[in-house]
């Protein structure tokens, strides 16, 4: 469908329409009562979530673009379905396909002037086949309300078992660097993968960001907060179906070196990412189905 077509179809009066977005991307743009935000059906993307009387809570690159086929810089990535490089093949894309495909819009609705659903989907087809060789059904929910909840769903249509590893990859805004602490990872183990370690580590206390970090966290299923002093704010990251989460900013060095980034760009985003990593990844036998939840949500700062 067109963007036309799909506004003719999907609409919805009091929380969405469909525009051609930036890039002219195909866009499904929402404002309910409770909050606004966008949704770009290439790679299912969330580019934005903003409560009413807050700032967004997502952080987009300037440096982005916006085009068929190509990872968007910001927002809510989707890693799927492998998440990072792929095992046994660098050649493959970073982080899988699913966030430079086309996504289907499969339904907008609304429970309440508060909240409004959103339903795609992404399935499997030749140029998938070439990359990854099973067949499958992917679903994303969005509830955009008070609080931001993304729900992707994975469903086995194949004959043999599949394993996937992925990641709701969700970049933050934030104030400045100095000024967030991010706590719920006390005593947990993780992989530093900063410049290829791959080491394992323990976290002692919260962390606090002063240096590049790119750590991937094992047991870790309960919640985390990104605490901004700077924006009197309080992010707060549950999820469900997970038990990893990655905490990562790319510093200064790395910073001038990334694809859609510009060199400032580190010191005022942080990604705390809801994941199924690692040890975390999953099988999924034939006819059954895994759900990976994130569920964001902002308060103020005492």
């Amino acid at each position: 469908m067109n963007i036309n077509e799909l506004q003719k179809s999907f609409a919805l009066p009091g929380h969405a329409t469909i525009i051609a977005g930036r890039g002219g991307l195909p866009t499904i743009a929402i404002a309910n009562a409770a909050a606004s935000s966008e949704i770009t059906l290439l790679g299912g993307h969330i580019l934005s979530f903003t409560p009413k009387g807050r700032r967004d809570l997502l952080w987009m690159s300037p440096a982005s673009p916006f085009a068929p086929g190509t990872a968007i810089r910001g927002g809510v990535p989707l890693c799927w379905p492998w998440f990072g490089a792929h095992a046994t093949n660098p050649d493959l894309p970073l982080h899988g396909f699913a966030r430079t495909a086309d996504w289907k819009l499969e339904s907008i609705t609304a429970d309440g002037p508060s909240r409004t659903l959103v339903t795609l989907s992404l399935a499997d087809s030749s140029a998938s086949h070439a990359l990854w060789n099973h067949r499958f059904a992917v679903t994303l929910l969005v509830s955009i309300g008070a609080t931001l909840e993304i729900t992707l769903t994975t469903r086995n249509v194949d004959a043999a078992p599949f394993t996937i590893s992925q990641a709701i990859h969700t970049y933050f805004n934030i104030s400045h660097v100095d000024n967030v602490t991010i706590t719920g990872y006390d005593g947990t183990r993780y992989i530093d993968k900063v410049g290829g370690a791959n080491r394992p580590e323990r976290q002692v206390g919260d962390i606090v960001i002063n240096s590049e970090i790119d750590a991937v966290f094992q047991d870790n299923p309960g919640a985390s907060d990104i605490l901004d002093s700077g924006f009197k704010r309080r992010i707060t990251i549950a999820k469900e179906g997970s038990n990893s989460a990655v905490v990562w900013n790319p510093w200064i060095e790395k910073a001038k070196k990334l694809s859609g980034y510009t060199p400032e760009a580190y010191k005022t985003m942080v990604c705390v990412e809801t994941c199924n990593a690692l040890e975390d990844a999953r099988t999924i036998q034939p006819g059954a189905a895994h759900s990976l939840k994130a569920i964001i949500s902002a308060s103020s700062l005492d």
